[in-house]
């Protein structure tokens, strides 16, 4: 079964996961905020208990959402896909962040509706 998880994930750089991978949060100092996790084991939404899960298949530096000619928004870094969901990751003068809200909508039965409109940045050290 992990060589089957990895030759599914073959397409996702180890150079992205250290770069852009890990926990994003509203609050990263609480346990209990919504969090975004990025990791070679799949994409991860979580909140109060509930969470939506998908194995990470590949990242795109290159392309932006399911059109290839979808325009590119300014600070936009790298897309991580899944099988159910894609979670982008963006950067700007606070630093890097995963927006839910326009881009998750399947995330809001978790984290809830004032939630998607959050700015979870990045963890540091998680």
């Amino acid at each position: 079964m992990a060589a089957t998880a990895a030759a599914a994930a073959q397409d996702l750089r180890a150079e992205s996961l250290k770069l852009y991978g890990g926990v994003y949060s509203p609050d990263c100092g609480n346990a209990a905020a919504p969090r975004v996790r990025i990791a070679a084991d799949g994409l991860q939404i979580s909140a109060n208990g509930k969470n939506v899960r998908t194995p990470a298949r590949m990242d795109s530096y290159t392309s932006f959402g399911g059109a290839p000619t979808s325009a590119v928004p300014e600070g936009y870094k790298v897309e991580f896909i899944g099988d159910d969901f894609s979670l982008y990751v963006f950067e700007d003068g606070k630093g890097m962040y995963v927006p839910l809200e326009g881009y998750v909508p399947n995330a809001a039965v978790v984290v809830g509706g004032p939630s998607m409109k959050a700015r979870f940045g990045h963890c540091s050290g998680s």
